[in-house]
């Protein structure tokens, strides 16, 4: 059958065409009468516009697509329009027209005529996460009886990025419970090195930097500087991408938490902890939260990395900042770095995104809320629970 096919693809077609016309054409001459010469102009037509369709020039032109809405989140639909026009001076009969990209290719029969001007809509469903490609058009263009089958490819690249579902979390600064002392605090503290409000005797473990070297070349006693401590409610937000359990929601839940902070001029900054790790430091305005989104469109799950020596490598940023993680599944390496983040951090929230019912708990002094993806909005809120 393949072969068949084969030999009629193309040239093979062509040749088929013309043992038709010649056949019936035979079949008059040597038979004679009414019924075969009338067979033979009945016929006649369309063998003849299948002849001429095999080599009448094909132009398809000013290809658009309008995709609405523009921008996409998960789960959204989307309307296509595709608008063309035939430039050439020959009628086609039938016309189909089949997108391609990455998405199954719809398709679309046209009765073209002498009509000069098409235009074409489907839909896109519920679309997931991640950059949709449209390479272009494959036309096909027949006959009346599919003697003859032209095929031409119109490129017309377009690539549009589906984003996170954002859920609307009402953004509360985030109260830790320290190892030290019994104070619930809204902030962290840290020291500004730009203001010095008094000097003290040298304790081990201070910094060289902070060593006061005129009271030192006065009394030959080592003094350090004394800093102002300032308030901060900055976080860190870190996506972990070493689990794929969960990871389209996990993704939703790391773009609504810093689109909500951003939005309430919060202070965030933003970690991904791929096989590349993307840091986003300081996210203030729409253009940087817009990286961040892009980003976490087409970001995928990375298993069996180390999300433990990922965040060991920013433990400068990680010191001020108090530490939000997002994962979907609390892994072995998430808890041995648990048990070292009260080395470095100022504080840790971790959110497990799981469809099963959990209750708030602390691993190594680290604040566990799971959430199902219903229930985001409540994120910050359930962080102020007991």
């Amino acid at each position: 059958m393949k072969k068949v096919k084969r030999i009629l693809g193309g040239g093979g077609r062509f040749i088929v065409l013309l043992f038709l016309i010649a056949v019936t054409f035979s079949y008059a001459m040597f038979q004679g009468g009414f019924v075969s010469w009338f067979l033979f102009y009945s016929i006649s037509p369309f063998l003849l516009y299948s002849l001429l369709l095999s080599f009448a020039p094909i132009h398809i032109g000013e290809v658009r697509r309008e995709i609405k809405p523009s921008k996409l989140h998960r789960g959204d639909s989307a309307s296509v329009t595709i608008s063309f026009q035939n430039k050439s001076w020959f009628p086609f009969v039938f016309l189909t027209v089949k997108e391609l990209g990455s998405t199954t290719g719809p398709s679309q029969i046209f009765i073209a005529g002498w009509k000069r001007k098409f235009e074409w809509a489907y839909d896109l469903q519920n679309v997931e996460r991640g950059a949709i490609h449209f390479n272009g058009l494959h036309v096909t263009i027949t006959d009346f009886f599919g003697w003859t089958i032209r095929n031409k490819f119109i490129e017309e690249n377009k690539t549009i990025l589906v984003y996170p579902k954002i859920s609307e979390i009402k953004y509360k600064p985030f109260q830790f419970q320290f190892e030290y002392g019994n104070m619930n605090a809204p902030f962290s503290m840290v020291k500004d090195s730009t203001l010095v409000n008094g000097v003290r005797d040298y304790q081990a473990g201070d910094k060289f930097s902070w060593i006061h070297w005129k009271s030192f070349a006065k009394s030959e006693t080592l003094r350090t500087k004394e800093f102002e401590d300032r308030q901060t409610q900055e976080l860190m937000l870190v996506l972990d991408q070493s689990s794929e359990k969960n990871f389209d929601d996990v993704v939703d839940l790391a773009a609504s938490i810093v689109t909500s902070v951003v939005k309430n001029h919060g202070d965030i900054s933003f970690l991904s902890t791929g096989k590349k790790d993307y840091y986003f430091p300081k996210i203030k305005n729409h253009n940087q939260l817009e990286k961040v989104m892009q980003h976490l469109a087409t970001t995928q799950p990375t298993p069996n990395q180390s999300v433990e020596a990922v965040l060991a490598n920013k433990v400068g940023f990680i010191n001020s900042a108090a530490l939000i993680i997002v994962t979907g599944e609390i892994t072995e390496q998430l808890k041995q770095f648990f048990a070292k983040s009260s080395n470095f951090t100022r504080g840790v929230v971790c959110f497990e995104v799981t469809n099963k019912e959990k209750h708030n708990r602390s691993i190594s002094n680290v604040k566990v809320i799971p959430l199902s993806k219903g229930k985001f909005e409540q994120a910050f809120t359930e962080v102020m629970k007991p």
